[in-house]
C-alpha cells in the first residue's frame, strides 16, 4: 500500500513538472509597455500604448482604467494586435460578453469619474496590442506653471509588466529641455532624463504589486496654451507630490558658494562671460591676497576665540577656487579629542590583541561647544554603538545608510558656511590674525627654545595646524623643540597618534564626500534635472488613479 502511494505521489510531481514545463498552468504575463505620449500646444495628449504578452485561457479582456480625470475628456480609442488587424470600436462596450464576442473590437466605458478603455484578448500565446487614444487637457496650466501630473499606470493593474519604458514629446516639434523643464516619478523604480528633445522614463527593477507609474513634468509658461486653468499653484501642488517621497530630506538649507558657483559655471560654459569672470574674480582674490600678507606679522594667539569654522570660512574666501572642508573635519576630531568626548586607547580586538582604538567618550558640557563639535560627537556615538569603539566601518555604514539622511543632511548644512570674500572688507584684523598664526605656525622652527611661552598652546596649535593642512610638520617641529612635551601630556599623545587618526581622518573624509554628493544628487532630483524616481511614495492629487487595468 505504501508502495502504490508512493507511486502515485510520483506521478503527481510529473505531471506537475510537465504542466510548468508546458505553460499550462501560466497565467497572463506582461513583457514590456511601451508607452508614448505626444503633447498638442492646447495640452490635448495622443497617448500610444504598446503590450508585449503572454495571454492563457483566463479572462475575456484587457482595459486601462483611468479615474480622478477631472474635466479632461478620454476618447478616439483604436486598437491593433501584432497582426496588423484593427480592431471594430463598439459603443455599448458590454463587459458580461464572452472572449469569442470581444475578439478583434474594443470599446470605452464611460464612469462616473474616469473612463475604462477595453479591447478583448482574442487567442491565447504570444500576443502584441497596441492601443492609441486621447486625453483633452492632460497638461494644466497653473499661474507659475504648466504641468502634467497623471498616473500612467495604475497600482491596482494585474498583470503588472516587467518592464517600462516611456516617452514624451511634443507634436510640433517644440523641444522639451532641463533648462526650463522638470521631470519626477513616483511609486516605481527606474530613471527618468532628457534625451534629445523628448523625456524619457524607464524602469530598471520589475514592477511589484504596489508599484506604479506616476509621472510629474513642469513646463515653462507659454510653452502650451492649456484649455484647464488651475488656481492653485504649481509649487504647492509639487509639495502636495512630495509627501512620502524621497525627493526631499528633512533639511532644506541654503546651498554653500561652492554648490553655487558650479551651477553657474556649468550654466554658462558655453558662452564667453565666465572667463572674462573668472580672471576678474582671479584677480580679485589675488589683491585681497596681496593685502593681507603685505607686512604680515606672526600672531601667537587663537584668533576669533577660538571659533574653527570661522577660521576655516575666512581660508575658504582667500582661496582662488573652490571650497574645503576636509581640514575642518580633521581639526575637529583633534578638538574633540581635545576636550575629552574623544580618546585613542588600547582595546582588545577579536584576534586578542591589543590595538590602539578611537573611543567615543561622553561629550561633557555639550551644550556650550559649538553646534558642528556636537553634530559630529553624535555621529561618532550613535555609528560607534554600544561598545563605544568607532571603527572606520561602522563610520562609513552609518553615513551611507539612507536612514540617516536627515542627520548627515543636516551635518552637512552645518559644516557648509557661507565663505563670501567680500563680508570680509571690514574685518581685515580677523582676518590677519587667521593668516598671521599660519605664518608662526609654519615658522615653527626659528623660535628660539628657550623663548617659547606658548607650550600652554601647544594642542590648540596642533589643531589649527591640521585647519592649515600643515599638521605633520608641525608636530615635527614641536619634537624638535620639546620632545619631551608629548611624553608628558597624555592628550596631546593621542592628537599625535600618526596610526590611528588617519584610519578615522580617512573614512570621515570618503564618508562625507558620499553623503554630501547623495544630497547634492537629490537635490538636483527635487529640483526635476531627472535621477532615480520616489519609489517610496510620492504623487498626491494626480490624475489617471485608482482606475486599475490588466487582464479580466
Amino acid at each position: 500500500m505504501k508502495h502504490s502511494k508512493s507511486k502515485f505521489g510520483s506521478w503527481l510531481l510529473a505531471i506537475g513538472f510537465w504542466l510548468i514545463a508546458t505553460g499550462a498552468t501560466s497565467r497572463p504575463f506582461l513583457h514590456d509597455l511601451n508607452i508614448r505620449v505626444v503633447l498638442s500646444h492646447n495640452g490635448d495628449a495622443q497617448i500610444t500604448e504598446t503590450r508585449l504578452m503572454d495571454i492563457d485561457s483566463e479572462g475575456t479582456e484587457c482595459y486601462i482604467g483611468l479615474a480622478n480625470m477631472g474635466q479632461s475628456i478620454v476618447g478616439n480609442l483604436k486598437v491593433k494586435d501584432e497582426t496588423g488587424r484593427e480592431y471594430t470600436c463598439v459603443d455599448d462596450w458590454d463587459i458580461d460578453q464572452s472572449r469569442q464576442w470581444k475578439a478583434g473590437k474594443c470599446g470605452i466605458i464611460e464612469k462616473r469619474n474616469g473612463y475604462e478603455l477595453c479591447w478583448g484578448l482574442g487567442d491565447e500565446g504570444h500576443r502584441t496590442y497596441t492601443t492609441t487614444y486621447t486625453i483633452t487637457s492632460l497638461v494644466h496650466a497653473y499661474p507659475d506653471a504648466d504641468a502634467i501630473r497623471h498616473v500612467f499606470l495604475d497600482e491596482a493593474v494585474r498583470p503588472k509588466p516587467a518592464h517600462v519604458r516611456m516617452t514624451i514629446v511634443t507634436a510640433d516639434g517644440t523641444p522639451i529641455s532641463p533648462d526650463s523643464c522638470g521631470i519626477w516619478g513616483f511609486r516605481f523604480q527606474g530613471e527618468l532624463w532628457f534625451e534629445g528633445d523628448s523625456i524619457v522614463v524607464e524602469s530598471t527593477e520589475a514592477f511589484e504589486d504596489r508599484s506604479a507609474l506616476y509621472v510629474m513634468v513642469r513646463f515653462p509658461k507659454g510653452m502650451f496654451e492649456p484649455t484647464i486653468q488651475e488656481d492653485d499653484t504649481f509649487e504647492h501642488k509639487q509639495q502636495l507630490a512630495f509627501e512620502g517621497s524621497d525627493y526631499v530630506g528633512d533639511d532644506d538649507e541654503e546651498i554653500s558658494t561652492f554648490e553655487t558657483i558650479l551651477g553657474i559655471i556649468v550654466g554658462m560654459v558655453m558662452w564667453i562671460l565666465p572667463i572674462f569672470c573668472g580672471i576678474a574674480y582671479l584677480w580679485y582674490v589675488w589683491r585681497a591676497r596681496r593685502r593681507v600678507n603685505k607686512d604680515l606679522l606672526w600672531y601667537r594667539d587663537i584668533p576669533l576665540n577660538g571659533n574653527m569654522q570661522q577660521a576655516n570660512d575666512i581660508l575658504n574666501a582667500y582661496r582662488y577656487y573652490g571650497t574645503d572642508y576636509n581640514n575642518l573635519l580633521s581639526a575637529c576630531i583633534l578638538k574633540l579629542i581635545d576636550l575629552g568626548a574623544i580618546s585613542i586607547k588600547p582595546v582588545q580586538n577579536k584576534k586578542g590583541k591589543m590595538v590602539n582604538s578611537f573611543v567615543i567618550n561622553e561629550f561633557q558640557d555639550a551644550r556650550n561647544q559649538p553646534l558642528l563639535l556636537r553634530k559630529l560627537h553624535t555621529i561618532f556615538k550613535v555609528a560607534a554603538g554600544d561598545d563605544t569603539v568607532l571603527e572606520p566601518k561602522e563610520l562609513k555604514a552609518y553615513m551611507k545608510n539612507t536612514s540617516n539622511e536627515s542627520v548627515t543632511d543636516s551635518f552637512i548644512n552645518t559644516l557648509h558656511t557661507k565663505t563670501a570674500l567680500s563680508s570680509y572688507k571690514d574685518r581685515q584684523d580677523e582676518v590677519r590674525q587667521v593668516f598671521g598664526l599660519r605664518k608662526f605656525l609654519k615658522e615653527f622652527t626659528l623660535l628660539d627654545e628657550r623663548g617659547v611661552n606658548e607650550v600652554k598652546l601647544w594642542k590648540d596649535y596642533m589643531i589649527y595646524a591640521t585647519l592649515f593642512g600643515i599638521a605633520d610638520q608641525v608636530i615635527k617641529d614641536m619634537k624638535k623643540i620639546n620632545p619631551e612635551f608629548f611624553n608628558m601630556d597624555r592628550v596631546a599623545a593621542q592628537m599625535a597618534d600618526d596610526m590611528t587618526l588617519p584610519t578615522i581622518n580617512s573614512a570621515l573624509r570618503s564618508s562625507y564626500t558620499r553623503a554630501y554628493m547623495n544630497k547634492v544628487n537629490r537635490e538636483q532630483r527635487a529640483s526635476g534635472h531627472g535621477g532615480h524616481s520616489s519609489w517610496g511614495g510620492g504623487g498626491g492629487g494626480f490624475s489617471g488613479g485608482g482606475g486599475g487595468g490588466g487582464v479580466r
